[in-house]
């Protein structure tokens, strides 16, 4: 064979070899794709199976509990906020399942205890839940001659009444650069205040605010900034105000200076959550120590935590 047969049989090989490799790289592609296919396929179908366990899970959790309830029906209905002893009135109607002629029903909830009058095979009754309750639920007793059978009832919901009725300071806080030098403390930086509408009673707002400086707990400065903060047009649904923060007071290494924030709501409820806290010791800074919301009634009283 000679040198230009061996050179075009060379290239047709090359050709083949070439035109082999892009089919196979084609097959290989088109097999990755449907391997990925498979998997979506595969994770949406162990999803879905998932999704039908939970919802059977669910399903009878929910019967179970329906059998051994010992009620066949409930409603609840809310009062208004009693602001003399910070509770909210809870009505309830509910319909045992099993009835007899001696039957009383009785609720309880913190201390609390009210019968329930009886209209026919239902029974209804207010007790007064405070606001600030945080774990509790009210417990039915159905009381008979046979004895006394007890449940809470999970179906109406008595706690954290006060989130969607007071409203709350759930994120305010001032943050920059602080300086020290002997005699005085300078602090550059940004105020944040956040607040937003309730939903139940959008009528309760925050009416007042006021910044509080302290050093070594002694007040030393007040400063009315209503106005700045209620007529800020980023949020004029609620309350959001950003603006920038410039303060300085006289200080020595160990004071302890903070910063505090007082609203005072339509309910007459004060509002008081530490927003910056300043102490200097051996070159140290100190970080705020506690920055929760304190509420206290009109009279002084701290109510919350």
């Amino acid at each position: 064979m000679n040198e230009n047969k061996k050179m075009n049989l060379q290239k047709i090989i090359i050709v083949i070899m070439v035109i082999a490799l892009c089919f196979a790289y084609v097959k290989i592609r088109n097999l990755k794709s449907a391997i990925r296919n498979l998997r979506s396929d595969m994770n949406t179908s162990v999803s879905m199976l998932e999704d039908r366990v939970n919802s059977i899970y669910t399903n009878v959790d929910t019967f179970l509990k329906e059998e051994a309830s010992l009620i066949s029906g409930i409603t609840s209905e809310y009062g208004e906020l009693n602001l003399e002893d910070h509770t909210i009135d809870v009505t309830v109607n509910l319909v045992p399942k099993l009835i007899s002629d001696d039957m009383k029903v009785n609720l309880s909830i913190d201390g609390r205890n009210v019968e329930l009058s009886r209209n026919g095979s239902s029974f209804s009754g207010t007790i007064a839940v405070d606001i600030y309750n945080l774990g509790e639920q009210l417990l039915m007793s159905i009381v008979t001659d046979a004895g006394t059978q007890t449940q809470y009832l999970s179906e109406v919901q008595v706690e954290y009444l006060w989130i969607e009725r007071i409203p709350s300071l759930y994120y305010c806080d001032i943050s920059g650069n602080g300086t020290f030098t002997e005699g005085k403390y300078t602090l550059n930086g940004t105020i944040d205040i956040n607040c937003s509408p309730l939903e139940e009673t959008p009528d309760v707002k925050f009416e007042k605010f006021v910044l509080v400086i302290e050093r070594n707990s002694i007040e030393i400065n007040r400063k009315d900034i209503s106005d700045d903060v209620l007529n800020y047009e980023a949020y004029p649904h609620g309350v959001y105000w950003r603006d920038e923060y410039k303060m300085e007071c006289e200080a020595k290494e160990g004071d302890d200076v903070r910063i505090y924030l007082e609203a005072t709501d339509s309910l007459g409820y004060l509002h008081r959550i530490l927003i910056h806290h300043w102490k200097e010791q051996n070159g140290a800074m100190a970080e705020a120590v506690d920055a929760s919301e304190y509420i206290y009634d009109p009279n002084g009283v701290q109510i919350f935590p």
